[in-house]
């Protein structure tokens, strides 16, 4: 718990630093769709969301991103009552639903079958993404989808784990009717809930391989009984809360007319949405993290100052490898610890390929504390580990061969890949330079070429084996800290600057 504490406050640290600082110098030191959110959130302080006059009288106002629901609005207008109409009060409402996110991946791992130590990996992994510390910093919607989709998740869990409580399978409802009406993508969070009770249901065995409390053994509710239940909690109750989120829309002066109209425009722009963006990309490159979002870049001449969302490059790559390891591994007998994680993740990410209209690469958001989980998962497995294997405890050769790795590549990561581009290609990298773009490449085909034969290594290597899983970890926690500048919005040197885009799709 200590150490789960240590991570938060690190990590709360790191989203606070400066909030208020990145924007500056451009119009009302907002940045990217912080112009619309931002400013909706300040129109619905104001209460300047009643009807237009003529064809228009559905429209909220003065609001300009009708074309999603109101409850993440309406969490920025909060931090705007408190801290005031300024970049701060914006984005505070954002740390908070980043640490909520934190807060949840360590009890969801734990119930998810990992035992403490990678319970603790997986926070740490989710921790270190560059995506979660971005979003944590801009007032965006998708970081409140995330937090009401970890929240319905762990929920669920609870109600799944802990003898069907109604309890918990009504705050699954409520945190999943809080992300649908957030934005409509948010009902993926309810239809993982939903998996998750049917796996726990159908698989008895998946989860609470060590968790600290043990199952309830009370009888469990028929499959009619567990159907209507969740169609009520799942369906009905997060449709009212939906509805409820536009208390403030009806009280104006809108009638329903307006709120079916409004809908129907909505659906009609969610669906059909094809405006040409620079930074748009297709969701089968979001896991390889192909086309980043540059939410600002200001030329301050000797120095850059930037934010940028994109994910800790080698947490993403080997969530990709994870992803397909995870049902191949559940073949071999005793290896299946990281199927839960790969099927959550798969229905919160892989429906997004049906969808045509313009989208980006920060629509991960709810979906990365889940790949964190997930190769936290497939590591453990390929340490040895086991779903009913029995607590171990912590091997001090691979902590410090874990803290070694960290602490080489988060100080001298710039110096290993430029002498490694020079002595692989003979030459310099520059403004997204081949050398460090094929160094990194060849470096994620390694690791997942070594991630797939490590399964077969045999047991004398094993030691071995173990101390590669731990270096890795290491390697993935400690990339995050050349990264933290542009991420950040914090002043970086423009040849250090141009050494972290390894790809010429990065800018």
């Amino acid at each position: 718990m200590i150490l789960v504490l240590a991570i938060l406050l690190v990590s709360a640290g790191l989203r606070l630093y400066q909030l208020g600082t990145p924007g500056e110098g451009t119009p009302g030191h907002h940045m990217f769709d912080e112009v619309y959110y931002a400013k909706d959130a300040k129109a619905i302080v104001d209460g300047r969301v009643g009807p237009r006059k003529g064809e228009l009288r559905w429209w909220p106002g003065d609001e300009i991103s009708w074309g999603h629901p109101e409850a993440g609005k309406l969490a920025i207008a909060l931090g705007i009552i408190v801290l005031g109409d300024r970049p701060l009060g914006w984005r505070l409402p954002s740390v908070v639903a980043g640490l909520a996110i934190l807060a949840c991946v360590y009890p969801i791992a734990s119930r998810l079958g990992l035992p403490r130590r990678w319970a603790l990996v997986a926070l740490l992994f989710a921790a270190c993404d560059l995506l979660g510390i971005a979003q944590s910093r801009i007032a965006m919607l998708d970081i409140f989808v995330a937090a009401w989709t970890t929240l319905c998740l762990l929920a669920a869990l609870r109600f799944a784990q802990d003898g069907e409580r109604l309890r918990w399978l009504v705050l699954t409802g409520i945190a999943g009717g809080l992300a649908v009406s957030t934005k409509w993508s948010g009902a993926l969070a309810l239809l993982a809930a939903a998996a998750i009770v049917i796996m726990v249901r159908a698989l008895p065995k998946v989860g609470r391989a060590d968790a600290a409390t043990s199952p309830d053994r009370r009888p469990r509710r028929s499959w009619w009984t567990l159907s209507a239940l969740g169609v009520l909690c799942l369906v009905v109750l997060p449709a009212a809360i939906y509805v409820v989120s536009y208390a403030q829309y009806f009280a104006s002066g809108h009638s329903l007319a307006d709120f079916r109209e409004l809908h129907s425009q909505m659906w009609h722009w969610n669906l059909n949405l094809h405006a040409h963006h620079s930074y748009a990309s297709q969701p089968p490159t979001w896991l390889i993290d192909y086309r980043p979002v540059w939410y600002l870049f200001v030329d301050q001449g000797e120095t850059y100052r930037s934010l940028v969302a994109m994910g800790n490059p080698f947490l993403w790559w080997a969530s990709a490898a994870a992803l397909v390891a995870a049902p191949l591994l559940a073949m071999r007998r005793g290896r299946a610890a990281a199927l839960a994680p790969a099927v959550l993740v798969a229905i919160l990410y892989l429906p997004w390929f049906a969808t045509t209209r313009t989208s980006f690469l920060y629509y991960m958001t709810p979906v990365a504390p889940l790949m964190a989980v997930l190769l936290a998962a497939v590591l453990w497995v390929l340490e040895g580990g086991r779903l009913l294997a029995p607590k171990r405890v912590w091997p001090g050769p691979a902590l410090v061969t874990a803290a070694g790795a960290a602490t080489v590549t988060a100080l001298f990561w710039w110096q290993i890949a430029r002498r490694a581009a020079i002595v692989l290609w003979g030459e310099l990298p520059g403004p997204a330079g081949p050398g460090i773009a094929k160094f990194a490449a060849a470096t994620a085909i390694a690791v997942a070429v070594l991630a797939a034969a490590a399964v077969l290594v045999p047991k004398r290597l094993e030691p071995a084996r173990q101390l590669a899983v731990w270096a890795f970890v290491g390697v993935v926690c400690g990339i995050v800290v050349p990264f933290l500048p542009i991420v950040m919005g914090t002043p970086i040197s423009p040849d250090d600057f141009y050494r972290l885009i390894w790809f010429p799709s990065w800018i």
